[in-house]
């Protein structure tokens, strides 16, 4: 099996089968990084501190999936409108409706103690590959000059937007904070059953309860849309004129019933051939192209760790490290 290096100086180094060795100099990193893509597409990044290795992890997950990196971004600012047009007004002001307003650092940090740090790392890793790209716009991926459009850079609020969040439930505590507002908490707790035991459901004092009850469901819809693309959104030159009109295709990008499930398991030692533990899970996502899931493997002084995430995200979500495994999945308890 071949693989492939890629090595970032300040330096990034990139290994693939196509260019065995290919340096690349870039601004932002404090050493000397490693890349090296296997056969399966998956990269390995060797980096000497943690600053180096999301923000490599940034560099290499943008230039993988840099058109998903702009829909997510236009996505999690509202400027989806900017490119495909009045359609999806209601989508950009659910957005901004519904965006974060809190400490950002105490956001970020929520996630590990030092959430802020890596997530600015992964960023200016992947603003790195964008500055890049943009230099050289005749680069780009095709569905970018399909829509006549460029990558646009990224801040950390890009990365932690509520817009991917685990939100099935938003539609529900909409009601319940309606109810609480009309009713209040004692008759609301007697009416409703609540797992587990005794909630806190008391309006948050900076919620105006008459402001719960305009039309703001809709708008929370439109925001949590999936995004499709229709035959008029792109450049006339690269339409297919058998696709025939948005009102025909408008149907093609629906959920196909059984692309959506969830498992999760685990075996004993003692059932397997090979006498290790098996993990298997599949936490609740769409299958989809581009893949809502990116493989990579983290190998830095005090990480290495391989397994899955979103391509936008730092980190890993699902996988293992020398000691364990580890997945997620949904379940309905508050």
């Amino acid at each position: 099996m071949r693989a492939i290096v890629f090595a970032l100086f300040l330096p990034l180094l990139w290994a693939c089968e196509s260019n065995p060795t290919e340096g690349i100099s870039l601004s932002g990193l404090q050493e000397p990084v490693e890349i090296i893509r296997d056969p399966w597409g998956v990269n390995h990044i060797y980096a000497k501190n943690q600053h180096d290795l999301f923000f490599a992890q940034g560099y290499a997950a943008a230039r993988d999936r840099l058109f998903q990196f702009e829909i997510w971004r236009r996505e999690a600012t509202g400027t989806v409108a900017e490119i495909l047009g009045p359609a999806e007004l209601q989508r950009d002001i659910g957005t901004r409706l519904f965006r974060f307003r809190g400490d950002m650092q105490e956001e970020m940090n929520h996630y590990h103690p030092e959430g802020a740090a890596i997530i600015t790392a992964y960023t200016e890793g992947v603003n790195a590959f964008i500055e890049e790209v943009r230099s050289r716009p005749e680069e780009l991926p095709l569905p970018f000059r399909m829509l006549g459009i460029l990558p646009e850079k990224w801040t950390p609020e890009v990365v932690i937007s509520r817009h991917q969040g685990l939100l099935g439930n938003i539609e529900e505590e909409l009601d319940l904070g309606r109810a609480v507002a009309r009713l209040g908490e004692a008759q609301v707790k007697d009416l409703k059953w609540f797992h587990p035991k005794d909630p806190d459901i008391a309006l948050d004092p900076q919620i105006e309860p008459e402001g719960l009850f305009p039309d703001i469901l809709a708008l929370y819809k439109a925001y949590r849309k999936p995004l499709s693309f229709r035959p008029a959104d792109i450049l006339p030159e690269y339409r297919d004129p058998e696709m025939g009109s948005a009102e025909e295709t408008a149907g093609l990008a629906e959920e196909a019933p059984f692309s959506l499930g969830s498992n999760n398991w685990v075996v004993d030692g003692s059932r397997t051939a090979s006498g290790h533990p098996y993990m298997a899970n599949d936490p609740h996502r769409t299958i989809a192209v581009p893949s809502l899931r990116y493989m990579v493997h983290l190998n830095a002084p005090g990480w290495d760790v391989i397994g899955g995430g979103e391509p936008e995200i730092p980190g890993i979500f699902i996988g293992h490290n020398g000691y364990g495994a580890w997945g997620l999945t949904v379940f309905r308890t508050d």
